[in-house]
């Protein structure tokens, strides 16, 4: 009261315009708060800590140079304020100036490593120009000191989702779908990844009703393409889609997946939309959405038969890619080395579970091998459901070791116990009831990382058989090459690739020496060219019957993974040998596979 008095007679000392500042912005005047702290400057000076309150105040009202200004006088004077290099990052957040931002935040680490909100801007940065792998290193540590904090949950669920850890993610976003400031952000997050993990009819329920209270909502319309897509309905995604690209820039993300809908080349005006928003990506610095420009570009010229064009934009996107997803396929392989050798025959016996009411069997591949539509047309037969790529595995791997990625740490495998290996397979059952697998039925399964702990699953399985699904490796790598594969970042380079290719030749030869007779290989090109035969001798193989709806699997498959468009078309034998047709455009890819030691078969 007697600052006030003091304020309204006009002669207040420097102490108690001090007090009338920190009073009014107690009760929330922040403008007389400015006032008041700006007369003490005047009168006395601007120390450190009178500078620190103004810029802060000065930030609270949007005001960005004028903060900013005042946080790097400060700067100059301590340039290890931690707390002026934050203000600094934040109005150049608020600004829109994202790089420069990060940059920042990125100062403020160096001098305060422990600063969770610097470390939380920072990685909402990091999404933003699209480096997932980094910002979920970042939220990890913010998530685990704020475990409560919705805010915290989503930007860690995001970075683990966009990084390719989605099993990861659900769990977090369902933690915090309730919070009343956060829980329409994360709800809508997590149908993107209810949709990644296969979980279609949760997925469409959420969207049904964000959708009903944002009908014209891109974000929302854009998850609805994808579901229409699943479901087969790829007309009625790729209008959707256009309508969108249609209305503005703001739509980046739309131009892959619209072009990977589309059955001829884009018209000149679509392809002129699609260069200006690569432009208005770059001047954001939005690289994983300037990566899918790039990817839609190589699309457009795929089918406008300009190889050069095609590859020239494939390399880009992929550089960029790789810039974004680091991959070190080196110790990605020595890992997987020690996780097979953890398994010879004599210790899967060992560690055999008594879970014999189980018959699993699992596709055992790489990515681009063609096992969506021997899955499909497996799980056509009365015997089977279809476990897909959901990751029940991961789910087990986790009650286990508290990890959901099996090659993390190979020494788990190396120490894991006959106690251990049922507790994976019990939780491996529990995961795929939830899913939908019923008792009594065979499973089969897909998963495109089983050929790298098959053992692990057949000593929890005892009755799991395995089909080893081979094709040629230059198409298996090209298909690689050409798809933006988030969840495999080994395709992001040849090199990448062909280590890829190269590990699970090793890994299959390692499984035939340990489990001979559950094994049964199968070439992609047989089945293409003698698709009942081949069949028929499979399941000949499994003691079952063929069916004929196993003929007909490309019939309402609800598929979501990069193989959507092809099982649609039944037999697709357009991909035998298509990378012969580029000549030396694809030499450093051959190259790499030679240099590997892979098999070109």
């Amino acid at each position: 009261m007697l600052a006030r008095q003091v304020m309204q007679t006009g002669q207040a000392s420097v102490p108690l315009l001090e007090v009338h500042a920190q009073a009014t912005l107690g009760v929330g005047d922040v403008d007389s708060s400015i006032a008041s702290i700006e007369k003490v400057i005047q009168a006395a000076g601007a120390t450190v800590d009178r500078a620190m309150f103004y810029g802060n105040l000065l930030l609270r009202k949007q005001r960005w140079q004028a903060a900013a200004d005042v946080f790097q006088q400060v700067i100059k004077q301590q340039d290890g304020n931690a707390n002026a290099w934050l203000g600094l990052a934040h109005c150049l957040l608020g600004t829109g100036d994202v790089s420069r931002a990060a940059q920042c935040y990125g100062g403020v680490l160096e001098r305060d490593p422990d600063n969770l909100d610097a470390s939380l801007r920072l990685a909402n940065c990091l999404l933003y120009q699209g480096d997932a792998q980094k910002a979920s290193v970042l939220m990890e540590k913010v998530y685990e000191a704020r475990p409560d904090s919705a805010e915290a949950g989503y930007y860690y669920g995001e970075s683990l989702r966009q990084s390719a850890r989605v099993d990861s993610t659900i769990g977090i976003f369902q933690k915090h779908r309730s919070d009343a400031e956060w829980g329409e952000k994360i709800e809508r997050a997590l149908i993107m990844a209810l949709l990644s993990t296969e979980q279609f009819d949760e997925a469409a329920s959420l969207l049904d009703k964000w959708l009903t209270t944002y009908p014209d909502d891109a974000e929302l319309l854009a998850y609805n393409a994808r579901l229409l897509s699943i479901e087969g309905q790829t007309e009625q995604a790729r209008q959707v889609l256009e309508s969108l690209l249609e209305k503005g820039p703001g739509n980046l993300g739309m131009w892959e997946p619209y072009v990977e809908l589309i059955k001829e080349p884009l018209p000149d005006e679509m392809l002129q939309r699609l260069y200006e928003h690569r432009e208005l990506a770059e001047r954001q610095q939005q690289k994983r959405l300037l990566a899918g420009t790039h990817f839609a570009a190589y699309g457009h010229f795929a089918l406008a038969g300009d190889l050069e064009k095609e590859i020239e934009e494939l390399n880009q996107a992929n550089a960029l890619m790789a810039e974004l997803s680091p991959f070190n396929w080196d110790r990605h392989a020595e890992h997987v080395k020690r996780v097979r050798e953890s398994y010879p025959a004599p210790r899967i016996s060992v560690l055999s579970s008594a879970r014999e009411d189980f018959q699993p069997t699992y596709i055992l591949c790489t990515p681009r091998s063609g096992s969506t539509l021997l899955e499909q047309a497996l799980a056509r037969h009365s015997a089977f459901w279809a476990g897909g790529e959901k990751n029940f595995a991961g789910d087990a791997w986790n009650e286990v070791t508290g990890s959901y990625v099996l090659s993390a740490n190979p020494e788990d495998h190396e120490t894991i116990t006959a106690e251990e290996v049922a507790r994976f397979a019990n939780r491996y059952l529990e995961s795929a009831r939830e899913a939908g697998w019923q008792e009594g039925m065979r499973m089969v399964h897909k998963g495109i990382n089983g050929h790298k702990f098959a053992g692990l699953l057949k000593a929890a399985f005892p009755r799991a058989r395995f089909l080893e699904l081979r094709r040629n490796s230059m198409d298996v790598a090209f298909g690689c090459y050409r798809q933006n594969f988030e969840s495999q970042p080994f395709s992001y380079t040849v090199e990448g690739c062909a280590s890829e290719i190269a590990l699970y030749q090793q890994n299959m030869q390692w499984w035939h020496e340990q489990m001979p007779d559950a094994i049964r290989k199968v070439t992609y090109e047989a089945i293409v060219a003698d698709f009942e035969g081949q069949l028929r001798g499979l399941l000949g193989w499994l003691g079952l019957e063929l069916e004929d709806a196993c003929q007909d699997f490309s019939r309402k498959s609800r598929v979501s993974t990069a193989s959507v468009n092809q099982v649609r078309q039944g037999l697709f034998t357009k991909g035998v040998g298509r990378w012969k047709k580029y000549g030396d455009l694809l030499a450093p890819l051959l190259k790499a596979l030679e240099e590997q030691g892979v098999l070109l078969e």
